[in-house]
């Protein structure tokens, strides 16, 4: 057995035991966690902490942690929250605390799903009218999947049928459910929806044509449509979602385990593309374990989506015999237990993620719910399977990867990794920092100057991009939205129009940028920012910054005081003896802008703001005031380079200038490599994207 890393989840997650209590509810209905309603988040919530317990319960090394802790009252807990589970739901007897039943629903099985390993670790205290209760509870489901769900599948977002990922785990109740109760008279039913829910999950162009054989027919008669682009990338939630690519393996993982503990064959179509996506999701991964999430994220960082890395890793693990895999969750651990000892509480985000704990009881208990339960997976399956150990050091290859359908492109090289995307989740964005320091890393319109003002949001037009030996253009245009009107009449309109080209350069560590911003429409605008790098400055890298230049010289702290803008009245700046930002164009000096609070936003579509991290911005111009902007206003026009893996003494060497002529900017820059580089931007006036040129002088 894998006892260490066991271990090393238990210890992490016994603490969280003693913050329990706080999200507790009883009355004579029973026990649950969370706000305990209908809704499939409180669904869910409840059924994470019941697997999570009855994990702990179930651990013989329970007491070596906590030898205080009383087991039976884990058990006791974790059997109240399955129960009112099961009572709730349609096929039960009592209603949840808003007064409805659950179930029917296309993300009603969800939580079943992710507790799965924590009811079979609670098979010994079940009666047997809860074996009956949770038996209806499953067949009601999947007849109505089968019945009334039909299955979907679109690549876009936009179509509504962009499905993986409740594909997976909708096939996937199904197929327990068949597997498990072989007496069912729609069992044979159960199956062939499952095969085709599977088959349409991680579906992709080649399966429209393909002859491989699944449950007695060719796949390409099962394909109904594609989910992921040609190179397996995903438009989830409208954006390059690398997050949701994450979520569709780790529901493959709950299956896999559950069969493999249960010594029941699992069918070919649940590995349907699986190693396929691993390959490609594996270059989305910092050594530490943090997802590299390019195309950004809609969410709390690093909390859903990062969480449910670890049943993937160990999927990987196993059915692949990744050792990499192994090392990303040894490495991630590390990072959890960071934030939790920040915490002192036991809790998981009692600190970074206060505000939204104030703002929203149901969302965060779901976010700590989550967490917990993904720890828990790592604490079942190691404890139980013989599990690939973790490598010495993750492997590192070179990467390019690009993505038309996103605009996106990416390079990985040494100990850098650059990429831009223009379909991002808060709009385009770009990032450049040394692999080994993902704490560096924040999508939230990084590298592309910002506007704020009445909910205001840049939304993707168009844009493209190029890949070259070591390196890639990009080219874009984007729309600088006001999305919520307020007045009687008023329209959404584009207020102004942002046009982006960037270049990797060949000499593995710079990312070339120029940007300029139009008003095209009269509109308030609260706050102007080119530029726009974004440096967390929160937990994860211990809340403090070193920003050096030859003039300026500051160690800063996470914020907790006003909002205030430093001039560094310098050019050049070096961030933590490891990444270099020097301004070519557009401005005299680089600032920092600090946030009175954690700066980091979900993205939500109505106030009140909800934030997950606190970033320091590193600005070319910022003007904090609001002002009534008028058309043909140039915001800012700015070219800037930035450097990974570049210490202080490095800076002279990376410099550069810039020729203007009219809508043309020609750049010329010494790379890290020594070399001489020439790249040329023409602006367009007509709402195409800028033209781009490159080449070494």
């Amino acid at each position: 057995m894998n006892a260490f890393l066991s271990d090393n989840y238990l210890e992490l997650m016994i603490p969280w035991l003693k913050v329990l209590p706080k999200f507790l509810r009883h009355s004579p209905a029973g026990t649950w966690y969370g706000t305990g309603e209908s809704a499939h988040w409180p669904v869910q919530s409840n059924m994470n902490v019941c697997a999570a317990l009855a994990v702990m319960a179930a651990d013989p090394e329970l007491e070596k942690f906590s030898p205080s802790l009383s087991r039976e009252e884990v058990w006791k807990t974790a059997l109240e929250l399955f129960r009112y589970a099961m009572k709730t739901h349609l096929t039960g007897t009592i209603p949840a605390t808003d007064g409805k039943s659950w179930g029917h629903h296309w993300i009603s099985v969800l939580g079943a799903e992710r507790m799965t390993h924590g009811v079979n670790a609670l098979q010994p205290y079940l009666t047997d009218e809860d074996r009956e209760r949770y038996r209806n509870f499953r067949i009601s489901e999947s007849d109505w999947l089968l019945k009334e769900y039909p299955v979907v599948a679109a690549m876009t977002a936009d179509t509504g049928k962009n499905r993986p990922e409740s594909n997976i785990w909708n096939g996937g109740f199904l197929l327990r459910t068949a597997m498990d109760c072989p007496d069912l008279p729609r069992r044979e039913e159960y199956l062939e929806k499952a095969a085709s829910f599977l088959l349409n999950g991680i579906s992709h162009p080649s399966d429209v044509a393909s002859e491989k054989r699944y449950h007695g027919k060719p796949l390409r008669e099962w394909h109904i449509g594609f989910n992921f682009t040609p190179n397996y990338s995903l438009d989830h939630h409208g954006y390059l979602n690398v997050g949701y690519m994450v979520i569709c393996l780790s529901n493959l993982a709950m299956l896999h385990f559950n069969f493999k503990e249960l010594g029941q064959e699992a069918p070919p179509e649940l590995y349907h593309h699986a190693e396929e996506l691993w390959k490609v999701v594996k270059n989305f991964i910092f050594p530490d374990g943090r997802l590299l999430r390019i195309g950004g994220d809609t969410r709390a960082r690093y909390t859903y989506c990062q969480c449910y890395a670890v049943p993937m890793w160990l999927l990987a693990a196993d059915l692949f015999h990744d050792r990499d895999a192994a090392l990303f969750e040894q490495n991630w651990l590390q990072i959890v237990r960071r934030e939790m000892e920040y915490n002192g509480d036991g809790a998981c985000y009692t600190k970074r993620l206060d505000n939204l704990r104030k703002t929203s009881y149901y969302y965060f208990c779901r976010l700590e719910s989550d967490h917990i339960l993904s720890l828990s997976y790592g604490a079942y399956w190691r404890r139980k399977f013989h599990l690939s150990q973790p490598a010495e050091n993750a492997e590192q290859k070179p990467v390019e990867w690009e993505d038309d359908f996103h605009g996106a492109a990416m390079i990985r090289t040494g100990n850098t990794v650059r990429s831009w995307v223009r379909a991002g989740a808060q709009g385009p964005t770009g990032l450049c920092v040394p692999l080994n320091r993902s704490d560096l890393a924040e999508w939230q319109a990084n590298l592309n100057g910002t506007l704020t003002g009445n909910n205001i949001t840049e939304e993707n037009r168009k844009g493209e991009q190029k890949t070259f030996p070591g390196g890639f253009l990009y080219t874009g245009i984007t729309d600088v939205i006001e999305r919520l009107p307020m007045g009687e009449g008023e329209e959404r309109y584009a207020v102004a129009e942002h046009q982006t080209a960037s270049a990797a350069l060949p000499d593995g560590k710079t990312l070339l940028v120029a940007e300029r911003c139009v008003m095209k429409k009269e509109a308030t605008i609260h706050q102007v920012a080119s530029l726009n790098l974004e440096i967390p400055n929160d937990v994860f890298n211990g809340f403090r910054r070193h920003y050096r230049s030859v003039t300026f010289d500051s160690e800063l702290k996470m914020n907790e005081g006003d909002a205030e803008v430093i001039d560094t009245h310098s050019d050049v700046l070096n961030i933590d003896n490891c990444l270099t930002v020097r301004l070519l164009f557009g401005g005299s000096s680089l600032k920092i802008v600090r946030s009175a609070d954690r700066n980091i936003r979900l993205r939500k579509e109505t106030p009140p703001e909800m934030d997950s991290l606190y970033a320091d911005l590193i600005a070319a111009t910022i003007d904090p005031e609001s002002h009534r902007r008028m058309p043909g206003e140039v915001l800012f026009d700015v070219v800037f380079a930035v450097s990974a893996d570049t210490d202080f003494n490095a800076m002279p060497q990376l410099s550069g200038s810039v020729s203007s002529d009219g809508l043309r900017r020609a750049i010329q820059f010494t790379g890290a490599d020594g070399l001489q580089y020439r790249c040329e931007v023409l602006y367009k006036d007509n709402g195409e994207i800028p033209e781009i040129s490159f080449e070494q002088i």
